[in-house]
């Protein structure tokens, strides 16, 4: 029942049995009128058709009260389905006088429905008191119909076992739903808390990696810097990240979306751009070979972990790799935008990584992790660094330009996925 407004789960409970209940008792008619042209073909002198054609109207005021499903096409269809009875038991206990059990199954086939039918309600005793009520209906018709004709009163065994089945599992299934109605509330409850802690954990983790790419970034960039004033570029570029820090901008993203597709790839590029001239201004000789075009084609969050990502490889490159050249390579197969930073530093062992070390783990492979994309690096030590990144394209989106660079990057809240916690 989770996910079912506690307040509708019993009337989509009534609901989903009413319909079952019509369609059994289309079934029970046409089972009915079956079996009597199956006895006409064994017997043609009995005169039966008169009970196939009585067995149409009922079927008709079924379909009906379907379609309009008011207590009025319920009260039409036991008016109409009590005449059609009393036609059909008159007729076969005419016809049928040498095999009375025939008769009185067949008699059954017709009363069925008129129990089946349970009315326009949606409540669990609405639904009883229309069967019991169809019930009485059919039973009394075929009792006038037989003291009528005469012979032998039918005990109408299955109509009398389909009115117990019904009540007992309108019974069951009001059980069921009270207790849903119960437990609802806590699932429900559990479910939302549970959003909300992994919500919580992506935003912990995408400020915690934000913060490791340009709080302990610059003050790297300060200890290796050497004596005098501070580089102009990594002043702005530190007050630009304080602003960002100390307001709601990361939170904020999407700011300069537009429906323009050819603009949007176009700013995409540029912010691919930016990021990588941020890295040259630290040094670093950067290659880019194959189509950064692909970057752009990614939707918003995706393409915002994608060059925050590229941005914290080639910062570690430049912090640990011992080199002063790496090369980015982007590569698109029209399901996913794959991004490759390569470089011959000194390579190192993953496995040896100190758990107190964010760079990689937080800011790369979580972050690409969190947009659904994946992450492979292949490293040993003195054999340099590759770390390839996929992440698919999301169908239907179109790419819009995200200001994003190394420190500065404006973020749109969707990127704090709840696909997994951190």
């Amino acid at each position: 029942m989770l996910g079912i407004p506690t307040h509708l789960a019993p009337r989509v409970n009534a609901w989903s049995t009413v319909r079952a209940f019509h369609a059994a008792a289309i079934g029970s008619l046409v089972a009915a009128a079956l079996l009597l042209l199956l006895y006409r073909l064994d017997a043609p002198s009995d005169h039966v058709l008169g009970a196939v054609l009585a067995v149409v109207p009922m079927l008709v005021m079924i379909g009906v009260h379907v379609h309009i499903g008011t207590w009025r096409s319920a009260a039409a269809f036991l008016v109409v389905g009590g005449l059609c009875t009393f036609w059909f038991a008159t007729v076969v206990q005419r016809e049928l006088t040498e095999v009375p059990w025939v008769a009185s199954y067949l008699m059954s086939l017709v009363v069925v429905p008129l129990v089946l039918i349970g009315g326009s309600g949606s409540g669990s005793a609405r639904v009883v008191l229309w069967s019991v009520t169809g019930f009485v209906v059919g039973r009394v018709v075929t009792a006038i119909a037989v003291l009528q004709v005469g012979g032998p009163d039918h005990p109408l065994v299955l109509a009398w076992v389909t009115l117990g089945f019904v009540i007992a599992l309108v019974l069951a299934v009001g059980r069921s739903t009270a207790r849903s109605e119960r437990i609802q509330p806590e699932l429900l409850r559990s479910a939302r808390e549970e959003h909300v802690t992994a919500y919580r954990a992506g935003i912990e983790a995408e400020a915690a990696a934000i913060l490791h790419d340009t709080v302990l970034n610059h003050l790297n960039a300060i200890a290796l810097a050497p004596a005098g004033p501070m580089d102009e570029h990594l002043a702005r570029t530190m007050e630009s990240d304080v602003a960002m820090l100390t307001g709601r901008a990361w939170l904020a993203g999407n700011a300069h979306a537009t429906d323009d597709t050819d603009t949007a790839t176009a700013e995409g590029v540029a912010a691919f751009e930016r990021m990588l001239d941020e890295q040259r201004s630290a040094g670093l000789r950067v290659t880019v070979t194959g189509d950064p075009v692909s970057v752009a084609r990614l939707d918003t969050r995706a393409m915002t972990a994608v060059l925050r990502a590229v941005g914290q490889c080639l910062a570690n490159v430049t912090k640990h790799a011992g080199t002063d050249e790496a090369e980015v390579s982007v590569f698109d197969d029209g399901v996913s935008c794959t991004v490759m930073v390569v470089d011959d530093g000194r390579g190192f062992d993953e496995q040896a990584t100190g758990a107190d070390r964010m760079g990689l783990r937080n800011s790369v492979r979580e972050r690409i992790g969190r947009v659904g994309g994946e992450v492979q690096v292949w490293s040993s030590p003195g054999s340099g660094t590759s770390v390839m990144m996929s992440v698919p394209y999301s169908a239907g989106t179109e790419p819009v330009p995200v200001d994003v660079g190394t420190g500065s990057t404006t973020l749109d809240s969707g990127s704090f996925g709840i696909e997994r916690a951190s």
